[in-house]
């Protein structure tokens, strides 16, 4: 792919995928507000932005085999925890923006977990396992098998966590 086309298709899938994130968001206001028609706007616009978000990434980032994309998430988690947080972290410390260092210093911790569930996936794909992965809906924490009463990362109750399927 051209060089120029590539760079343009990286920042419709950026766009896409933050418009399918914010529309989902304000979703959730308008039912809160109580406008349910609007929330049914706001998530068929963010099913389409998903749609255009997938298109966008099934072109530009051809998926591997099972083995290949566990590795590739490994590494990406890792840059995150040891690469990009860090600096994040840094600059919100020196602005003294203490909800955003919180806030990233949890995202962090998560994504150090998720590497380590990478790796473990690794290490497990001949094996025959199907654990039951719980996730914590304030901060993306992961836990296997158990709903914990609460979480590890940032201390949600028993009832922000969800079994994923």
């Amino acid at each position: 792919m051209e060089k120029r086309t590539k760079k343009n298709l990286e920042e419709a899938f950026l766009g896409e995928a933050k418009a399918h994130f914010r529309l989902k968001a304000f979703a959730a206001r308008a039912e809160a507000d109580g406008y349910p028609a609007i929330a049914r706007l706001f998530r068929a616009v963010s099913e389409a932005e998903g749609i255009h978000t997938s298109n966008h990434f099934a072109l530009l980032d051809r998926v591997g085999d099972t083995q290949e994309n566990l590795r590739a998430s490994f590494e990406k988690e890792t840059f995150a925890n040891e690469v990009a947080y860090p600096k994040f972290l840094k600059e919100a410390w020196a602005e003294e923006e203490m909800e955003a260092v919180w806030l990233m210093t949890r995202a962090r911790n998560v994504e150090e977990r998720h590497a380590r569930l990478y790796r473990t996936a690794l290490s497990r794909m001949t094996v025959e396992t199907s654990p039951v992965y719980v996730v914590c809906g304030r901060c993306g924490w992961i836990t296997e098998e158990v709903v914990p009463d609460a979480c590890a990362n940032c201390d949600a109750s028993k009832e922000d966590h969800r079994k994923v399927d």
